[in-house]
């Protein structure tokens, strides 16, 4: 059961604390993105989004502040509230400019800022617009729980916190979708990192946001509380996402990539039939990768086997989606898987590591390693090097 919030709480200490840590922690990844030399984009969304969520959680200090020592900032009360409508854009716009080729602020993405003015004028309608006095008793007694601005403005929060975590793991998705179409290797690259931290938070603010409407309807818990818990996850939320965002970079910015990605998915079912000259390609392309076998090469791109074949990136893209219907990613890894059970069948690898025969074979990542291995093969690497009676 929750207590009132003109009460002294016995978490406040432990409030303080976190809301003081986290603001800290995004001072300090922001300051740490704004000295880096090598900015990319999507360094510049990382460094505001790290602004929003201080101003946030200062802001949260600030009413917890106002509540502990009877309310000398009433101008305070509520201030935090619509900030939190500009998480969700700003997680947006750092992931559209992580997974877009050339990313351009355009005109019509200002309509992510609508739900943030909608909020500001419910709360002026609420809040904003009364006296002091007023405001403080409202804050004091919780009454602000009987405005119908109240469960409007959590079922908000609710809707569109889901929904920018949705629509940023279906741009993770499409944009690993359109590097396997260029890249032989994406376990560094493929934002897994950035996937999970998104499922995480879709789940705990789900379950949050479940808190607020059961507490608008039986009146379980107090509005402090419900509070604390959101900042002790936007606390642990800037810390992994200030370490692995830095750590993340652009790999449009940070590597050379010598094509349109946009264009490179290109389906069997899209492709017209292929001409003469496109089946003597496809049989100089196949000669290639069995007697150069480039694949063999860890760092293999779409752009450098395209350069050794003679053609242009969209155009080899093109023949592999079209003709054998795969895209660049599983044509290379099927090559290597294939290598490495060549290995494992040679009298002087015996003695090898699993590991070691996948980096002869080209593989220069466990992960990714593992996960084609059994893609293609159907069982694990140990599992296989077993089936021939190998230690």
């Amino acid at each position: 059961m929750g207590v009132r919030c003109n009460k002294k709480y016995t978490g406040v200490n432990v409030l303080n604390i976190i809301l003081i840590i986290g603001f800290y922690q995004t001072l300090i990844f922001a300051g740490i993105i704004l000295v880096r030399k090598q900015k990319g984009v999507s360094d510049y969304f990382l460094f505001g989004l790290f602004l929003i969520y201080g101003i946030t959680l200062l802001l949260g200090y600030l009413e917890l502040y106002n509540r502990t020592n009877d309310y000398p900032f009433p101008f305070l009360i509520n201030s935090s509230t619509p900030v939190i409508f500009l998480h969700g854009p700003a997680i947006w716009f750092y992931i559209k400019s992580l997974t877009t080729q050339n990313f351009r602020f355009k005109s019509k993405y200002l309509l992510h800022f609508l739900p943030f003015l909608m909020v500001v004028g419910l709360l002026f309608l609420n809040t904003y617009r009364l006296s002091a006095e007023e405001r403080i008793i409202m804050e004091r007694t919780e009454a602000f729980k009987e405005h119908i601005t109240f469960p409007l403005i959590i079922s908000m929060v609710a809707v569109f916190t889901q929904g920018y975590f949705v629509w940023g793991l279906i741009l993770i998705r499409n944009y690993k979708r359109r590097i396997k179409n260029y890249f032989s290797e994406i376990s560094s690259i493929d934002l897994a990192w950035l996937r999970i931290l998104l499922i995480t938070s879709a789940v705990f603010y789900a379950g949050t946001s479940l808190l607020y409407i059961t507490d608008y309807v039986f009146r379980v818990f107090s509005y402090h509380w419900l509070q604390s818990i959101g900042y002790s996850y936007q606390a642990v939320f800037i810390l992994v996402l200030g370490y692995r965002g830095y750590k993340q970079g652009n790999v449009f910015s940070s590597r050379r990539v010598y094509a349109n990605i946009e264009s490179l998915n290109i389906h069997a079912s899209e492709a017209n039939a292929l001409k003469d000259k496109d089946k003597i390609f496809v049989q100089e392309l196949l000669q290639q990768m069995d007697i150069q076998r480039p694949y063999l090469n860890s760092e293999i791109t779409l752009a450098s086997l395209s350069e050794k074949l003679g053609v242009t990136p969209e155009y080899l893209s093109f023949i592999l989606n079209s003709k054998l219907n795969r895209n660049f990613f599983d044509f290379v890894n099927q090559y290597r898987v294939e290598e490495f059970k060549r290995i494992c069948r040679e009298e002087n690898t015996r003695n090898f590591t699993i590991m070691g025969m996948a980096w002869d074979a080209g593989f220069n990542s466990k992960p990714t390693f593992n996960r084609v291995f059994k893609k293609i093969a159907g069982m694990t690497p140990g599992e296989y090097v077993k089936s021939l009676n190998i230690k």
